[in-house]
């Protein structure tokens, strides 16, 4: 008790000092602000864009501030004063304080100078000046990929964020973003905290000015929920300057990366034959009928079912038009988007429409008091099958190429197939039903923003957020029948399936209000900058989900009420979440050299018990630029930048369900029917609880090195860093008697450590009118788990083999392969490596797994530490940019490495489901010169011969060499080509500016050439089937337009 309550006394002291270390800035400041004049402006480039973070110095006293969101400052300077106003990237500018309140100044690029500005955590720095690990990325390098998802558009070009993306079926938005091997980051949304990967990877590419990626420490400011980094983003905001209208527009056609081939009928009809005759059986068809099949002669063609469903290329178009610009007291932007993407699936089966909107406004009410008011939404809608995509692949992987989409070839009739129904049927809305979701997003900020006079850089603010969600599903499954063809009857037979219809309603609506009050101060003293803000946020979530389902006594509309009421189900919840936080935040700067940060933020949730409701998250970053030391300004002239820093602190992540602190009795439990056949619903006995269920304490470490020489010529930036968790969830080691009635409680029990380095290598160089820029990103991080509950040990061996703990987690043990039986007497004299039936069904052409232990039998104790896990351990990117007069050209290469990929079901079993069709790979196998006759010779390939899952030997055995591939990769991520036509010719024309290109995606890849087949970007999916909806590749053209 002692200790806890120590903590909580030096929390309190620490957040004490810090008010008043503000406290007395800002009075020292209100004493030295006296006498002066108050000048406000504006900063912007020459294409009238807002420059963030630009300082604003007074010359003769060294005082001085930066520039806002907008672009804007205020400064108090004595009447006459000269201003110099610089920015990291552009010339510095001289201005005379004159008698005027508002200054415009432009600053003219300079494209080789240093650096940028990123925004951090509720605020903005330099970037020379950071002290932690933050990537950043802006609008013109987002918007080189074009992709329907933003985390495509960003994927391979920050070291550290490592994208996958699982899933290419429109409207998923599934890819897997991560940073640094931690987990999925906090998404931070114009300073809000929201909803998520899905919400982040919905964004329209063209509204964002800028994407911020804390990779450190640095992301603690945002508390709980932080320990996997932050990614913030930043919306357009508007800029002083006559009004601009521009259209983005780009329409593009897809495909898939890869699909794998399946066998045709000639060559299923061989395998499905040899199958039967390998196993001992009888012949599947006579020799007279394989040839047929073989020859494809009229009766005995082929059928192509992925071709009669899918088609060969689909389409996709996003646009975006947007209005901007501003006068000395308002500033605005606006914009409206449309974003399509069209399936390869026939009919217009599946296909996804986006509508998106942002207004970002800024009035100047007075000299002090600035007003901005941000929107953003979206409507999207998702229409498709009843069917989900798995099972319409799946039916053209597996059903066999013999039978044809309509019984008879008539198209009133779809053929009943026997292992998976018909895919064509599948993909007929009107035939078979369908569903469609529908998204309502809306995003509101209201800010009022006030500099206190007489006290120079110091500011307040305060923000009403207010979020609303709605998503609806609604679906359709209607009966409906296949048929089967008597040749000799003439008569169709009907097969019923999915009788009777449904119908689903599915409803969620979610709220978010958040209030924040902050105050910032930052001024120059001299030599010395100081930084300070104080937080307070409270934020609250409530969300309420209801579904209805009915069914039908026979299909009129889809529509609840004209379904039966009987055997109807209804099903709802609500949720109701709830936060307070303190943040602070000190920043100091000494000459530019000597740099350093300190933070905390004071969190607490509604999860947790009373007593354990609040947590204290502190961090620290430091900084030296060498660079800007004489020893190196003197004798080293040509090196631009030389900085280290280090960062380090504490952040959380939520542990278990909510309430877990008191116990209570469930309902719907099960039942029991006690009388005349009536249900009885149950109610369970309250669980063990754990009051002592608090956060998993995440701490953080980083070292880093930026460095660049000759005016960025080379450029290098190097990280190496640490994550340790404690307290993440296990089951503690022990067992409770049945009769007891419950088990024990999850506890804060395990922990891991992940360890990475990374690092950033980029040369610029300009030649004349040429000017090129090559970089490259690399990432790699393994995760360690140091401590997970586990019993005791019998053995050393078993300790070998089972042991978690201190070890790494990112291996699979797996079987060796020693070559391939060439004959039965091999077979018959090695080591038995399929169980109870011995070598009795393996064949010449069979894979031998090792014995490794040569202990005569091949089991569990041969597996060795053989494969990495399904997670890459290296992630990379390398960009190359170039321009020539009004050509631009642009090139990424991404990757990853140290993973693999393990299919099952078709694409790894022979006929599968005891008859199938197969992948036509499979066709090169090992097989008898004539089938029919047992005794000819054996002509071997690649793969053994052919037979049903029951006949097979140990062919089939998971996690070894056979099936495990390692699926490293290096793709072309995207291409692209751009001319920007003369101003000159365009203002003849009454247009600013117009820029066309051409664009393409994923247009080659290079790894293993089994994996090559399926992606191997793509996860294996449900079951390891590989049957997700495919990646593409597309090739857009598209154009920007300036009024």
């Amino acid at each position: 008790m002692k200790t806890g309550k120590s903590k909580k006394h030096l929390q309190r002291v620490l957040l004490w000092f810090l008010y008043w270390v503000i406290g007395s800035t800002l009075s020292l400041g209100s004493v030295m602000a006296q006498e002066n004049v108050k000048v406000s402006g504006q900063i912007t480039d020459n294409k009238g864009e807002a420059i963030i973070g630009a300082s604003v110095k007074v010359l003769k006293t060294g005082l001085g501030t930066i520039s806002d969101m907008d672009g804007k400052f205020t400064i108090q300077v004595p009447m006459g004063a000269e201003l110099e106003i610089g920015y990291v990237g552009y010339n510095p500018k001289k201005v005379k304080v004159v008698n005027k309140n508002f200054i415009t100044v432009v600053l003219e690029e300079n494209v080789v100078a240093l650096g940028d500005v990123v925004v951090v955590g509720y605020g903005i720095q330099k970037k020379e000046s950071l002290t932690g690990a933050i990537g950043n990325l802006k609008v013109d390098d987002i918007v080189k990929t074009k992709a329907p998802s933003l985390a495509q558009a960003i994927q391979g070009k920050v070291a550290g964020l490592r994208i996958r993306q699982e899933n290419g079926e429109p409207g998923k938005f599934s890819s897997n973003i991560n940073v640094r091997g931690f987990g999925t980051p906090l998404f931070v949304i114009d300073g809000v905290v929201r909803d998520g990967s899905s919400e982040f990877q919905r964004l329209n590419p063209e509204d964002i000015e800028s994407i911020s990626f804390l990779k450190d420490a640095t992301a603690a400011i945002y508390g709980m929920n932080s320990a996997n980094g932050a990614v913030i983003v930043t919306t357009k905001k508007g800029a002083t300057g006559k009004p601009r209208i521009t259209l983005n527009a780009n329409v593009g056609v897809t495909s898939p990366t890869n699909v794998p081939e399946m066998a045709n009928a000639g060559q299923y009809m061989t395998m499905r034959n040899e199958a039967e005759i390998n196993a001992g059986r009888p012949a599947y068809i006579t020799k007279d009928e394989l040839v047929k099949w073989q020859q494809g002669v009229p009766g005995y063609e082929s059928v192509d079912l992925y071709d009669a469903v899918f088609n060969k290329h689909a389409t996709q178009f996003q646009t975006t038009l947007s209005l901007e610009g501003g006068t000395d007291k308002v500033s605005y932007y606006g914009s409206f988007g449309y974003a399509t993407d069209n399936s390869l699936l026939k009919n217009n089966a599946l296909t996804y429409d986006k509508y998106t909107f942002r207004s970002n406004v800024s009035l100047k009410i007075t000299k002090d008091l600035t007003a901005t008011v941000n929107l953003g939404g979206r409507y999207d809608t998702t229409n498709r099958p009843w069917f989900p995509f798995y099972d319409i692949f799946k039916s053209t992987r597996v059903n066999p190429p013999t039978t044809s989409i309509y019984a008879n070839d008539n198209p009133d009739y779809y053929n009943n197939f026997s292992y998976v129904p018909n895919p064509a049927a599948m993909i007929d809305a009107d035939y078979t039903g369908s569903a469609k979701e529908r998204n309502k997003n809306l995003q509101t900020q209201f800010a009022l923003e006030y500099s206190i006079p007489y006290v120079q850089g110091l500011k307040v603010k305060g923000t009403f957020i207010y979020d609303y969600n709605n998503y609806g599903y609604k679906a359709t499954r209607k009966g409906f029948k296949t048929y089967t063809y008597g040749e000799y009857t003439g008569e169709y037979t009907a097969a019923d399936a999915n009788y009777p219809a449904l119908i689903q309603d599915n409803r969620r609506e979610s709220e978010r209000v958040d209030l924040q009050f902050q105050t910032n101060y930052n001024r120059t003293f001299g030599n010395h900058t100081i930084g300070a803000t104080y937080v307070f946020e409270r934020r609250e979530e409530k969300a309420n989900w209801m579904n209805g389902e009915r069914k039908f006594d026979f299909f009129t509309i889809g529509e609840l009420d004209n379904a039966r009421e009987s055997d109807q189900k209804v099903s709802g919840s609500s949720e109701h979440q709830a936060y307070l936080s303190h943040i602070g935040r000190l920043t100091y700067d000494y000459k530019g050299k000597y740099l350093a940060e300190l933070a905390c933020r004071y969190d607490g949730s509604y999860r947790y018990a009373p007593g354990s409701r609040w947590a204290f998250f502190p961090s620290a970053s430091v900084g030296w630029r060498i660079s800007e030391e004489g020893f190196i300004k003197n004798n080293f002239k040509f090196v631009d930048n030389l900085k280290i820093r280090f960062s380090a602190g504490r952040s959380g992540q939520d542990a278990g369900d909510p309430f877990q602190y008191f116990s209570g009795y469930s309902l719907n439990s099960g039942g029991y029917v006690f009388s005349q056949g009536n249900y009885t619903n149950g109610v369970a006995s309250p669980a063990m609880i754990n009051k002592n269920l608090t956060w998993i304490k995440v701490n953080m470490y980083n070292f880093g090195i930026d460095f660049s020489i000759f005016n960025r010529l080379i450029a290098v930036e190097f990280d190496i860093y640490q994550r340790d968790r404690s307290g993440l969830l296990a089951d503690r080691y022990g067992s409770l008697p049945n009769t007891f009635g419950s088990k024990l409680p999850q506890e804060n029990l395990n922990g891991d450590r992940t360890r990475g380095i990374e690092f950033t290598l980029t040369h610029t160089k300009q030649i004349g009118d040429f000017h090129y820029s090559v970089s490259g990103n690399f990432n790699l991080a393994r995760t360690q788990r140091r401590y997970v509950e586990s019993g005791p040990y019998k053995s050393s061996m078993e300790r070998w083999r089972n042991q978690a703990s201190n070890r790494w987690g990112d291996f699979i043990w797996g079987y060796q392969t020693d070559g391939r039986f060439q004959n039965f007497d091999e077979i018959n004299t090695y080591p038995i490596q399929n169980g109870d039936n011995g070598n009795s069904k393996e064949l010449p052409g069979d894979f031998i797994l090792k014995d490794v232990n040569g202990d005569g039998v091949v089991n569990d104790l041969d597996k060795t530490p053989l494969f990495w896990s399904g997670s890459p351990l290296i992630h990379y990117g390398f960009n190359l940019e170039a321009s020539w007069k009004n050509f631009d050209f642009y090139a990424l290469f991404q990757g990853s490495a140290l993973y693999t990929v393990q299919f099952d079901e078709v694409y790894a079993k022979m006929l599968c489901f005891k008859g199938g069709n197969t992948p036509e790979y499979f066709y090169d196998r090992w097989h008898l010169s004539d089938p029919y006759d047992s005794n000819s010779e054996w002509i071997p390939g690649e793969w053994p011969a052919i037979r049903l899952e029951q006949d097979m030997g140990s062919f089939y055995t998971r996690d070894s060499q056979i099936w495990r591939k390692n699926a490293s990769y290096m793709r072309l991520k995207t291409i692209e080509i751009g001319y920007t036509f003369s101003p000159r010719l365009m203002h003849k024309l009454g247009i600013g500016s117009l820029r066309i290109y051409a664009n393409g995606n994923n247009l080659f890849t290079i790894c293993d050439p089994f994996v090559k087949a399926f992606d191997p970007e793509k996860i294996e999916g449900d079951y390891s089937a590989g049957l997700n909806y495919p990646l593409n590749k597309s090739f857009n053209f598209g154009l920007t337009l300036n009024f």
